[in-house]
């Protein structure tokens, strides 16, 4: 025989269904904003290191060349550090509003983005 159920263990038995389900869905969207999150630091990561190799190489070539013309190599290795210790005091002052709030507001709009929106920017 089947057994009845009262309207209240029925409406608990939805309610507990629905926390599940709730929870498994709020599961499966962190997960979706944390691999995006990481997708998108690994590959500017990769960027930055390629970048990095570039410029390491241009500097070097700078150093050269400024070296050759003042006629001591190590003058255009001088110069050319002392150019990135003026970059880096100017980043330093700058911090925040170059680097920490653009960061930090990219990380919120990722994590806060609507997936809806992103299904309709994808499509446009």
């Amino acid at each position: 025989m089947k057994e009845l159920t009262t309207p209240v263990e029925d409406l608990l038995a939805r309610a507990q269904a629905y926390t599940k389900t709730s929870l498994q869905l709020f599961k499966l969207k962190a997960t979706d904003k944390l691999a995006e999150i990481i997708s998108n630091l690994a590959s500017g990561f990769v960027i930055v290191v390629i970048l990095a190799l570039f410029f390491v190489n241009l500097n070097i070539a700078i150093a050269l060349l400024l070296g050759d013309l003042f006629g001591k190599i190590w003058v255009g290795f001088i110069l050319v550090s002392a150019l990135y210790l003026c970059i880096s005091i100017i980043v330093y002052l700058f911090r925040n509003q170059w680097i920490k709030r653009p960061v930090s507001n990219s990380i919120i709009k990722e994590l806060l983005m609507d997936e809806n929106l992103k299904d309709d920017q994808l499509s446009d």
